[in-house]
């Protein structure tokens, strides 16, 4: 773990087998020690190319030049955007020195206020301050549907959506789903599953150019996502096609 001062500790990690998006607490004697998991799909940024898991260990007579110690009883929470944020500038983060400590702390002190506050109300994306208070136009949802259909060979992520649209990250991603029925990311995969297939049964393309016209850079997480999505795999499919 990276020490930031006598009482904070940090590590960042990638974990390929985190399931979801939370923050679970624990503690001792001690030490209070809370873990970031951070599932893409689930989230503001896109942590799929990145350290996803973010763990701070915090000793407890840290507060006591507060006049009173820290409680935390909930020991599994969500992660509202704004501690999304942070911790993707914690992760993110090139300062060095002494800069870096007194910015990785404050971090740390902002993600506490954040846990301490949905202690109290459970925080959601619903009342997280990150979202407008404007309703999102109808022609910015199809603005994102039309441009995420226009690009399925590129890796597309939320913020690039965003950007296109001209609009709030988070905003986007919730009121999207309120709209479409689909979170940004089912969208994006089931009209890449069904671009695929069409391509499949009605060209002459090889698997490995259409994984590419999709957007997969790797021929066998597109076979993969193929068969989990159709549950039979895209060589399977092109050979029936082919002798239909």
């Amino acid at each position: 773990m990276e020490q930031i001062n006598e009482f904070i500790f940090v590590h960042t990690s990638n974990n390929a087998d985190i399931l979801e998006t939370a923050c679970t607490t624990t503690q001792d004697y001690s030490h209070i020690y809370i873990s970031y998991t951070l599932l893409s799909e689930d989230c503001l940024f896109d942590f799929s190319n990145t350290l996803n898991k973010v763990e701070i260990k915090i000793a407890k007579n840290y507060f006591e030049k507060y006049g009173q110690s820290y409680r935390h009883h909930i020991k599994k929470q969500n992660i509202c955007c704004n501690s999304q944020s942070k911790l993707y500038e914690l992760i993110h983060c090139r300062c060095q020195g002494i800069a870096r400590k007194i910015y990785l702390e404050s971090i740390v002190l902002h993600l506490l206020f954040q846990m301490q506050k949905g202690s109290h109300s459970q925080l959601h994306c619903d009342n997280c301050t990150f979202l407008s208070q404007q309703p999102l136009e109808s022609e910015k949802i199809q603005s994102a549907k039309d441009y995420i259909l226009s690009n399925l060979e590129k890796n597309i992520t939320i913020p690039m959506v965003a950007n296109h649209v001209g609009t709030n990250q988070c905003y986007l991603k919730k009121r999207f789903k309120d709209a479409i029925g689909q979170t940004i990311f089912e969208f994006l995969q089931e009209n890449r599953m069904v671009k695929a297939r069409y391509l499949l049964q009605n060209t002459t393309h090889s698997v490995q150019s259409i994984s590419l016209m999709v957007g997969y850079a790797s021929i066998s997480s597109f076979s993969q996502s193929y068969k989990n999505y159709f549950g039979l795999s895209p060589s399977w499919e092109q050979k029936q096609s082919i002798v239909l």
